[in-house]
């Protein structure tokens, strides 16, 4: 008899990247296990873009339904919720918290089961050290994406008049968009050209800001977000908060070359030296780091572009997630 998976989260009425990881796996695991999609949206409020099947969502309403089941949980907030429910209720729920995320808030009312599921090192050195977790069994398990890129080119680097720059983040503070057009504007070589792509709160600010100034273009949400990775010569991340961010993945996956500051895990997609950059935490500093792209030689580009498809080869194949979420799911 197969089991019943159930995979939770916050927020699926908008587009971001653990709720696109928990599709990704429930997509994955779907033809082996009984699986459901639980949230607390009606259907009709999912964001489109999931494509989640009326048939596998459950909106909550009866905490009896995750009786006997093994519960994928993808939010540190529902974690602490769904932890009281278990006790609560007495249900025999076995639960897998997917922490996607570093954390430095709500130590003391934040609430993890014994199997949990890292996604970067990073995050797992924040479980161990900031919330004290030494006695779970914490798996690291990096997100994978299905490879739309089996044929790509290393050598894009110079060919064009601008060297193009790919920010594909949700606009929101954390993502810092507001501030690197603020702290940037007039430093930047008339050849670069940094592109933010996505949707979230602050796009109108930022497309105001972004208005009249040579190199900086606001495009909102991109449907066909490849097709833009394609086009460009490097993706870049500057948060103050991050996990394993999806976006930097599908650069590599097109063998781009990474530009990213050392927060959660963009060093582990990104490796200074091999296939990325690092930026420092100092606007002046990014500004030169930017700048110096222009003097880049093509060999050091092209050798950074096939490691980058290397690494992603190695180690963010969506198979190879997959596989390590079955073999945990089946040792619970």
């Amino acid at each position: 008899m197969a089991l019943d998976i159930v995979a939770t989260t916050s927020d699926l009425d908008v587009y971001g990247g653990a709720q696109k990881v928990l599709l990704d796996i429930h997509n994955g695991i779907k033809h082996k296990y009984n699986c459901k999609i639980l949230g607390f949206v009606p259907f009709q409020k999912l964001h489109p873009k999931y494509k989640i099947p009326e048939n596998e969502y459950v909106k909550f309403c009866n905490p009896f339904y995750l009786n006997d089941k093994i519960l994928l949980v993808h939010a540190r907030n529902i974690m602490a919720v769904m932890m009281i429910i278990k006790r609560l209720f007495f249900l025999n729920t076995r639960i897998i918290y997917i922490a996607h995320n570093v954390y430095d808030t709500h130590k003391n009312i934040s609430f993890f089961p014994y199997q949990i599921v890292s996604i970067s090192k990073k995050v797992t050195e924040n479980l161990l050290h900031y919330f004290r977790l030494k006695n779970r069994n914490i798996t690291l398990i990096y997100n994978g994406i299905k490879d739309e890129a089996e044929v790509y080119s290393t050598i894009t680097f110079k060919k064009q008049q601008k060297i193009k720059i790919l920010y594909s983040a949700r606009v929101i503070d954390v993502k810092r968009q507001l501030l690197i057009v603020e702290h940037l504007k007039g430093k930047l070589h008339p050849d670069i050209e940094l592109l933010f792509a996505g949707h979230g709160p602050d796009l109108p600010m930022l497309t105001e800001s972004c208005k009249d100034l040579p190199n900086f273009k606001a495009l909102g949400f991109v449907e066909g977000v490849n097709d833009l990775v394609k086009q460009v010569d490097f993706l870049m991340l500057f948060s103050v908060q991050e996990g394993l961010p999806i976006a930097l993945i599908e650069g590599i996956m097109h063998g781009k070359p990474l530009l990213v500051n050392d927060i959660g895990g963009n060093l582990e997609i990104g490796v200074p030296g091999y296939n990325g950059i690092e930026l420092n935490e100092n606007w002046d500093e990014l500004a030169g780091a930017l700048n110096s792209l222009v003097d880049l030689p093509v060999a050091d580009y092209e050798k950074m572009s096939i490691n980058s498809r290397t690494r992603y080869e190695i180690m963010f194949k969506y198979d190879a997630m997959l596989q390590k979420y079955i073999e945990l799911i089946e040792s619970v």
